[in-house]
């Protein structure tokens, strides 16, 4: 009997012990990130709505204090100078591949992939009458991001160049820090005209009207990177990347009017 006893308890002792293992397990599968590590995402200003709402919810599920995640929003020129002289930024998110490259090429990032992509449209002030983008001539005072710094004015520049027209609007051109500055001038009317995203158009709802999306081959491409910053990398930059990539962030920027890789 007494052996019998001790066969029993020792079969529970072990029970116990594995059941122990086994939370243990889940515990490390669903580790939190550090809760003392704080990061400085520098990103395009296009990506504000879409971005923050996904710091928010990144912050709430892992119970983090509001200033362990801090986003700059700026032209992608803007912020890739910052970087370069030394701001202390953990992730790097560029409405242009340029501006990425130039970082690589110093070795100042790495883990770069495409992010999402967008499109580049002409929008008007609501309720003014809508122009083809061969009408652009007759345009008193056309906005655009300054075109050194920020992707979307670089871009416009392109189309503009593209249609043969831009030696004979350059006068014309009003210049902005970025694009969300393009897009308040022409919801303000400002401006008469401007190149902005899709998504700022769809985030100004009532206040601009979408013109004309400019043709594919008028400009380069509107791919944004991301990378990590080498100098401020750490558990919590790695771990916001890899959130802002997977299937449940992708679905969040894809309701801001962005494209996926999917």
């Amino acid at each position: 009997m007494r052996k019998l006893l001790l066969v029993l308890m020792s079969i529970c002792m072990l029970a116990f012990v594995v059941g122990c293992g086994n939370d243990a397990s889940k515990t490390t599968d669903n580790a939190k990130p550090s809760t003392s590590e704080k990061i400085t995402i520098q990103a395009a200003a296009s990506l504000k709505g879409a971005l923050t709402e996904l710091a928010d919810a990144y912050k709430k599920d892992y119970n983090l204090a509001d200033d362990q995640i801090t986003i700059n929003f700026a032209g992608s020129g803007t912020l890739r100078q910052q970087i370069e002289q030394g701001a202390p930024a953990s992730l790097f998110i560029s409405a242009d591949e340029k501006n990425m490259k130039m970082l690589q090429d110093k070795d100042i990032v790495t883990a770069v992939k495409p992010f999402v992509t967008n499109e580049l449209v002409l929008v008007v002030p609501k309720g003014q009458p809508k122009i083809e983008l061969h009408q652009i001539t007759s345009v008193k005072r056309i906005v655009l991001g300054n075109p050194d710094t920020v992707p979307a004015g670089n871009y416009g520049k392109q189309v503009l160049t593209k249609l043969g027209v831009w030696n004979q609007v350059e006068s014309n051109v009003v210049y902005a820090k970025d694009v969300k500055a393009v897009t308040a001038s022409i919801s303000q009317a400002a401006g008469d005209a401007g190149f902005i995203y899709k998504t700022d158009a769809i985030a100004a709802g009532d206040a601009v009207e979408i013109a004309a999306v400019t043709p594919a081959d008028s400009h380069d491409p509107v791919i944004y990177p991301i990378g990590i910053i080498k100098k401020y990398d750490n558990a919590l930059a790695q771990d916001f990347y890899k959130y802002v990539m997977s299937p449940e962030g992708q679905k969040v920027l894809e309701k801001y009017g962005f494209s996926t890789s999917k």
